[in-house]
């Protein structure tokens, strides 16, 4: 296999698993700021909903809350910063629906080849060398 498509395989499972990562800890965040939105009036309801419940009095499930909201910013803002430091945003803002779909599920949304292939009416072997072939891309090569 041709190094380049190696490094750029290597890089977007990388870029694979912060994304997945990001899609975790987003669902999580939402999740919280569904059950304050929802308990305004009432944050320890909101709390509870959310699965955190109080530990001891020093530790009032509120609080808990909310460090655990400030904490699910801070990760998501880091995992997106540490995903753009691989380079990949503009080369797959730049590629074509259809190999953006290819890209999204093979690396992104972890569906190995086998089960991708249906998805875009292709073949295994179509869909792996599709994928060699847009990770030849001279704008993949960074």
């Amino acid at each position: 296999m041709d190094e380049r498509i190696k490094r750029t395989k290597d890089k977007l499972r990388v870029y694979g698993n912060y994304t997945r990562q990001i899609q975790q800890l987003e669902r999580r965040l939402q999740q919280i700021e569904d059950a304050i939105a929802w308990h305004e009036d009432w944050p320890e309801q909101a709390a509870k909903e959310c699965g955190i419940h109080r530990l001891d009095p020093k530790h009032p499930a509120v609080q808990r809350m909310t460090i655990e909201q400030a904490t699910l910013e801070r990760e998501i803002d880091q995992a997106y910063a540490e995903r753009q430091l691989l380079g990949l945003d503009a080369w797959l803002d730049s590629l074509s629906g259809d190999d953006r779909q290819i890209i999204r599920l093979v690396f992104e949304d972890g569906y190995s080849y086998q089960a991708a292939a249906p998805m875009v009416n292709m073949s295994k072997t179509g869909l792996q060398y599709r994928v060699d072939q847009i990770c030849k891309s001279p704008y993949a090569y960074g």
